[in-house]
């Protein structure tokens, strides 16, 4: 989620009255004075969404009455009639992001991870939580701009908040689950796209006629399972941490995350691969130099050795790592079809004025060049998944042919500039 970076005018209450109806008036009031444990009543409200959004996302302004403490919260409801996909799979996004929000509040932690929840309704699809502020800074702003020691802190920011994530996470997951499982009780089973379109590898393979085999499927199915159900390192994960999807304060040197309807219980290192492999799930996506991911993968880990005990196992963190990079290997499989003929351009969100970043050159098949050519570099290093080695080599050298062209994903503007 990214949110408007215009700043306005409160609107009187007249405005006001027309972009809420008095059912909602009344239960986020209800719900608002429940948990802050006094009557409350609602100021003003501005939507900070952009429009045509799944996701009406608008601060209200509240006043505490016994307190005497005018406070700003987000609204958040999603929009069933704007979501892609089936109404379950709408719902599900939203109780995941419900349940995560909750969750997140749960925890025992020095540093919170990510925004107190107030509430929410399941009637009417909203949450409510606390407001960083009006203005979002995020690392599309470090990472697109042109200061390479502001972009280097806010990654260092992002790693040391992601490794505190999973490892805050890691031995609670049963209390997230039970909050989830609490929401979405009687409803229809989602069909979650972004994890079982895998059967449709074999049709991408004969469409480039690479020989798709039992043993490769073997494989395959080895990395899904380990990643989704039994790799050492489970823990609630953010499922789509991209540069957007945090709240980044450099003067307090503090960052949190934000959405989390994509946060499933899976391997941590799903998460915890995303700069190596380019953030796989993100519009706003370029490479980060080598040396700096190393670095920066080590603050990670360090955080992660506070309470998963495999992080402190040099051959189980690194078998973990090298299945979760073939994970994002063969999703990136998944892109080819679309592009293999004709490029394509991925939509891009806003940017600062100050941004360096181009919406005309946010080209699809350099992605799927740079996802695989990691995953051959960081394979090598390993003995594991042969068979997908195999895969991605051959793949390469055909798609090389058919785009000549095209060339791997170049670094963030941030990291084009010198120092």
């Amino acid at each position: 989620m990214r949110f408007s970076s215009k700043t306005d005018q409160l609107p009187t209450k007249e405005v006001f009255t027309q972009n809420l109806t008095h059912e909602l008036h009344q239960e986020i009031t209800h719900i608002l004075a429940k948990y802050f444990d006094e009557e409350v009543s609602i100021e003003s409200i501005v939507p900070i969404s952009e429009p045509n959004r799944r996701n009406l996302v608008q601060r209200i302004t509240i006043h505490l009455l016994v307190s005497k403490i005018q406070k700003s919260i987000i609204f958040k409801q999603a929009h069933p009639e704007k979501s892609k996909g089936t109404e379950c799979n709408q719902f599900s996004r939203f109780a995941r992001d419900w349940a995560g929000l909750e969750f997140l509040s749960c925890l025992k932690s020095e540093s919170p991870s990510a925004p107190q929840f107030y509430g929410g309704s399941i009637k009417n699809h909203f949450v409510l939580f606390e407001d960083f502020g009006e203005k979002h800074i995020s690392l599309v702003d470090s990472l697109t701009g042109n200061d390479k020691n502001y972009a280097i802190a806010a990654l260092q920011r992002f790693m040391k908040r992601l490794g505190q994530f999973h490892s805050d996470s890691y031995e609670n997951i049963q209390i997230y689950q039970k909050i989830l499982d609490g929401l979405i009780a009687g409803a229809p089973p989602e069909i979650d796209s972004r994890q079982n379109n895998f059967t449709d590898v074999e049709s991408v393979f004969k469409k480039i006629n690479i020989p798709y085999t039992s043993e490769f499927q073997a494989e395959m199915d080895m990395v899904l399972k380990t990643n989704l159900d039994s790799s050492p390192f489970l823990s609630f994960i953010h499922g789509d941490i991209c540069p957007d999807n945090v709240f980044d304060d450099s003067d307090k040197n503090e960052l949190r995350l934000i959405d989390f309807e994509w946060g499933f219980i899976r391997s941590a290192l799903l998460d915890g691969t995303y700069l190596r492999m380019n953030m796989p799930t993100c519009w706003c996506s370029k490479a980060i130099p080598e040396d700096l991911i190393d670095s920066l993968e080590e603050i990670y880990r360090q955080e992660l050795m506070n309470k998963i005990p495999a992080a402190r196992n040099e051959e189980s963190y690194r078998e973990a790592y090298v299945l979760a990079c073939g994970f994002w290997a063969i999703k990136a499989i998944l892109l080819i079809e679309d592009v293999l003929d004709k490029e394509d351009i991925w939509g891009s969100g806003p940017v600062s004025d100050k941004s360096l970043w181009n919406p005309d050159e946010n080209f699809v098949r350099p992605r799927i060049l740079s996802r695989f050519e990691t995953f051959m570099q960081i394979s090598k290093q390993s003995d594991k998944l042969p068979q997908l080695k195999i895969a991605i080599w051959q793949i390469l050298d055909i798609l090389k042919e058919k785009w000549p062209d095209t060339k791997p994903l170049e670094l963030y503007p941030a990291f084009r500039t010198k120092l």
